[in-house]
């Protein structure tokens, strides 16, 4: 090279120092725009209720926000494909554990076509979910009735042996993956460059520590402080200590998410039911992150005039989700 330098005039050299500096950092400097990773895969179903179902109580998801209906003008329609009678009729954006998440679409459209697409359609997608168990998902999955279409099957050569994969569907016809590779895939062994993420890998799934008995039992009680605080201010900064910013509240007639509709819904709680109270029925249970609290909640002439559960998920020392129980009102 430095012979090859010497007959070269001065500029040439200045250029070809400048041309061998760019060449190995094209690849990164591509990369250095904004762009970090998947946020979101996005999935149309007919039915949101039947699907936000599925992917919660099969998947494991959590629902987080929803939004809808969101009209759409003919322009709108025209510029993003949409049939012209096509109505928007409600998201749902999921957590999907350690990965992206998945956002689902409901339209009312007389125009759109209801089947399924076949695997080699263009524009065929599908979402693969990581186990790592792969015996007990399937078997977990047919317990729930879903449709398995294979057995497990394990890529032994190629670049991609040691992984095992699952395909079946959801209760719409839609496929989803099941993949495994616990020890790696065999192009791992070759230490390339770039490796392609995995929600196994241990700096992308740090360990949740679950917290002990008694610090969630405290939390709990403190909801439960905060549920039978009438001063509203008051109990807006409270709630930041213990839930969530983006707390996700279910109930049967109601569903949302963050501080400011919770309190809202605490507020809108006392002022229909003034003098009532909420009170432990039995002690806090809690396991790994998780809690319940049998509650009851009346006036003082009938302190269980509404019975129920909370059931916690927490996360970081806050909770995370609420899910709210009601018993069969007494008689």
């Amino acid at each position: 090279m430095k012979k090859l330098i010497k007959n070269f005039p001065v500029a040439a050299v200045l250029l070809l120092i400048l041309i061998l500096s760019i060449i190995p950092h094209q690849r990164a400097q591509a990369q250095l725009h904004g762009l970090v990773g998947i946020d979101h895969i996005g999935m149309n179903v007919p039915d949101m209720d039947k699907a936000v179902k599925f992917f919660t109580d099969v998947m494991g998801c959590v629902p987080v926000t929803t939004v809808g209906p969101m009209p759409m003008d003919a322009a709108w329609k025209k510029k993003y494909k949409i049939h012209p009678n096509s109505e928007l009729e409600k998201i749902v954006s999921l957590r999907a554990g350690n990965g992206a998440n998945i956002e689902l679409f409901q339209y009312k459209s007389p125009e759109a076509n209801k089947e399924q697409p076949y695997n080699d359609d263009m524009g065929l997608n599908h979402i693969a979910f990581y186990t790592t168990d792969m015996k007990e998902s399937v078997a977990f999955l047919k317990t729930k009735g879903i449709n398995v279409l294979n057995d497990p099957i394990k890529n032994t050569t190629g670049p991609t042996a040691g992984e095992t994969w699952v395909y079946f569907l959801t209760p719409w016809g839609a496929k989803i993956e099941l993949i495994s590779y616990p020890n790696g895939k065999a192009y791992e062994k070759t230490n390339p460059v770039t490796k392609l993420w995995s929600p196994k890998d241990a700096n992308a799934h740090p360990k949740i520590t679950d917290m002990k008995t008694a610090q969630i039992n405290a939390l709990v009680t403190r909801h439960l402080e905060i549920w039978n605080s009438k001063a509203s201010e008051k109990r807006n900064e409270e709630v930041k200590e213990v839930y969530n910013e983006q707390i996700a509240f279910v109930t049967p007639g109601f569903e949302f998410t963050g501080y400011a509709k919770l309190n809202q819904f605490i507020d809108d709680l006392h002022t229909k039911n003034a003098g009532y109270v909420f009170t432990h029925k039995r002690p806090i249970e809690s396991h790994h992150n998780l809690a319940r609290l049998f509650w009851s909640f009346g006036p003082p002439s009938n302190p269980n005039a509404i019975t129920g559960m909370d059931l916690f998920t927490i996360e970081d020392g806050r909770v995370q989700c609420l899910y709210v129980f009601l018993d069969a009102p007494h008689k």
